[in-house]
């Protein structure tokens, strides 16, 4: 009797331990339109589309595995096959990533990326390695990629000095990227601040990215700023205003202060069944004033069931 209970049992077991989900888009308006499928489980992942002929073709195919894991070093390789529009394959890419934590309590991360060519042949194309260090409630990464150059070896493209700060109820996260120029120097191509604070049961956002100007110094070019809060009956909701130099269809300002480009809600609920729906919407700046948001409008919809995140 135990056996057959353990049997029973065993088939929603492993169905928990996996994910199916479905999205839908909408229409301006408000048709509704299957859009994509995919599946997750036992370390490999699927995606379904639907074409401009309504058939449903492969976008995506992930396999992820661990081939090594001892001495307290561990080797993950991640194989991903894609597809063209109308389902048929494209060269594979591969990524083997190393990740080793030293005496020393510096963390290693060595990752090489695998392209395959028209043939199937897979060729290293890129190697990047992170570093973390920690004091205190303070990390510091400093990472390096590598691009395969023309003459077959590789060469510095790329580095990135990122420092993490986390309190009790906050964290900042402040990364730059140093790209490197046609005189083989490096300068500041991009920055990332990231903040959050939790408040009230209310948790918020901050992300300002900087891009490189024709000055040559980094200038404010996107900010978002996030609210994450739960209502009574389980449902989170997360609301993010999207800030940019001017709003969408008007012209850029000389003023360097941002203009709401659109108001972002992501909501997401349990249903009896256990499945979670996952909505997103929109609101857009009024014609008649970028201070005004226009109505609501639903974007997608997608139904998770089973390990859902």
């Amino acid at each position: 009797m135990r056996t057959i209970a353990f049997l029973l049992a065993l088939p929603a077991a492993l169905l928990a331990q996996q994910s199916q989900s479905t999205t839908a888009v909408y229409d301006i308006n408000g048709h509704r339109v299957d859009w994509s499928q995919s599946q997750a489980g036992d370390g490999r992942t699927a995606q379904t589309q639907r074409n401009l002929n309504g058939r449903s073709v492969p976008i995506e195919k992930v396999e992820e595995k661990v081939v090594k894991n001892e001495g307290g070093v561990r080797v993950v390789e991640r194989t991903v096959r894609r597809y063209d529009v109308t389902g048929n394959p494209l060269p594979p890419e591969k990524v083997v990533t190393e990740t080793e934590t030293r005496a020393d309590g510096t963390a290693v991360e060595k990752s090489t990326v695998y392209r395959g060519d028209l043939n199937g042949n897979l060729q290293p194309a890129e190697r990047t390695v992170s570093s973390t260090r920690k004091s205190g409630n303070t990390a510091v990464t400093e990472t390096e990629v590598e691009r395969n150059t023309i003459n077959g070896g590789f060469e510095r493209v790329e580095r990135r000095v990122a420092q993490e700060t986390t309190e009790k109820t906050s964290s900042e996260r402040d990364e730059t990227v140093y790209t490197r120029d046609a005189n083989g120097r490096f300068s500041e191509a991009g920055r990332k601040v990231v903040r959050s604070k939790t408040e009230g049961g209310v948790q918020q956002e901050q992300v300002d990215e900087y891009e490189s100007a024709t000055s040559g110094s980094l200038k404010l070019a996107r900010q978002t700023v996030a609210r994450v809060s739960k209502q009574a009956d389980g449902t989170e909701k997360r609301e993010v205003d999207v800030f940019g130099p001017a709003a969408p269809g008007r012209a850029i300002p000389d003023s360097s202060a941002m203009q709401l480009r659109e108001k972002q809600v992501f909501t997401s609920k349990q249903s009896g069944d256990g499945s979670v729906v996952q909505v997103f919407a929109v609101q857009r700046p009024s014609v008649n004033s970028t201070k005004e948001l226009g109505p609501l409008q639903k974007i997608s919809e997608t139904v998770c069931q089973g390990k859902c995140q």
